[in-house]
């Protein structure tokens, strides 16, 4: 069974988004919202810590924060 994966587990700035419990993150290119580099960290992996996110409910939720972070900011 994974674990749950929630809004509040995200930091989310202009300049990218991350998944702080698996270090997945996100990094737009200047001017490209959705252009850029990502980092995998843990993403797909299970944590030492024994936590096992499933890695298309963390790209959902990411994707979906990120879209409504750059359509609030007008990015």
């Amino acid at each position: 069974m994974s674990t749950p994966v929630t809004e509040d587990q995200f930091e989310i700035s202009d300049e990218g988004i991350k998944h702080t419990p698996t270090g997945y993150h996100f990094k737009p290119y200047p001017g490209q919202p959705f252009s850029g580099n990502t980092r995998l960290g843990y993403h797909g992996s299970k944590l030492p810590t024994g936590e096992d996110y499933d890695p298309n409910q963390v790209d959902a939720m990411m994707k979906r924060l990120w879209a409504e972070h750059v359509e609030k900011r007008g990015l």
